[in-house]
């Protein structure tokens, strides 16, 4: 899920340097928060304002917080880490806009409202503390208003307290992956943690079939929470449901090694773990756990590979 960066909630002349560092702080906890892997979110905010020359309180650049000597340095460096990942863009469309009465037209509230996204904000203004802000969606075509509102994240016990309704938003936008090409297309924000071989790509290209697209879909949300938060460690195949991870035997990786094996970056892997689905054929989903960069590499989406009980299988 996209969060998207609500500029109307910066008002520097309502709060003083104490509250711009509370309000700093609430972002960046909220922000932590929500990429964990129960959550979902993806890691780059997209924002019309560059989140390095944001002006937190009258003379009060965050130029200026990151260099002072009475905010943590751990709390600077994490923010520091949301704006190298940030999208700015310039969010603009010519038949709508999206108003509230906070502001006036909001760029990151037409974001959130286009891309099914939610906004998040400061917190100088107790309005920005509500999690659905109430708008006003006008059609310059039409010169309508209809009234919608936009999701919000403003401090970080919105999550829990929201956690259903954002999981039931994270599954539907899931769902509505329905072909190959959309997935394509999704793979990157979607599943950020892991990183697909180009066999695996040429699959979804030429050879996964629409029907298996949803069910692909839903494995690999599976692997994605997983290794969002896996610390590089010992790989834990019990950590998923209905035991639907497992490995290779020793004596099918020695034996058709060769079959097993992928090259990312120039490096060869023996892939052992796979997941299973149904469907028309023996659905598997071959992948390995990374620990030197903590993540999942997708090394074939389709049939099984040979295994020593089931050497005529194809590939």
């Amino acid at each position: 899920m996209k969060l998207i960066f609500n500029e109307l909630s910066l008002n520097p002349e309502l709060v003083d340097i104490y509250g711009a560092r509370d309000a700093i702080k609430g972002f960046v906890l909220t922000y932590n928060e929500a990429i964990k892997e129960e959550h979902g979110f993806e890691r780059g905010i997209t924002t019309c304002i560059d989140l390095n020359r944001l002006v937190v309180a009258n003379d009060y650049p965050i130029s200026k917080w990151r260099n002072d000597s009475e905010v943590d340095r751990d709390l600077i460096r994490r923010y520091i880490g949301i704006c190298d990942k940030q999208s700015l863009e310039e969010i603009f469309d010519d038949e709508i806009e999206v108003r509230c009465n906070r502001g006036g037209e909001g760029k990151g509230l037409l974001g959130a409202y286009e891309n099914k996204g939610i906004c998040i904000s400061f917190t100088h203004d107790a309005y920005w503390r509500k999690f659905k802000i109430d708008c006003e969606m006008y059609s310059l075509v039409d010169d309508e208003i209809s009234h919608i509102y936009i999701l919000n994240l403003s401090e970080k016990n919105q999550l829990s307290e929201h956690y259903d309704e954002l999981q039931k938003l994270r599954k539907r936008e899931i769902n509505s992956i329905v072909t190959p090409e959309q997935l394509l297309e999704n793979l990157d924000f979607l599943f950020p943690s892991l990183v697909f071989n180009q066999v695996a790509v040429e699959q979804i290209i030429h050879t996964v079939e629409v029907q298996h697209v949803s069910i692909i879909c839903n494995k690999l949300l599976e692997l994605e929470r997983y290794f969002s938060s896996w610390g590089g460690k010992v790989f834990d195949e019990s950590a998923f449901p209905t035991k639907s991870v497992s490995p290779q035997s020793k004596e099918t990786l020695k034996r058709f090694k060769k079959q097993h094996t992928y090259e990312f970056d120039g490096k060869e892997i023996v892939v052992s773990y796979h997941m299973r689905y149904t469907g028309n054929i023996p659905g598997r989903i071959y992948f390995f756990p990374d620990a030197d960069i903590q993540k999942g590499l997708i090394c074939s989406l389709t049939t099984k590979l040979p295994t020593v009980s089931e050497p005529k299988m194809r590939i």
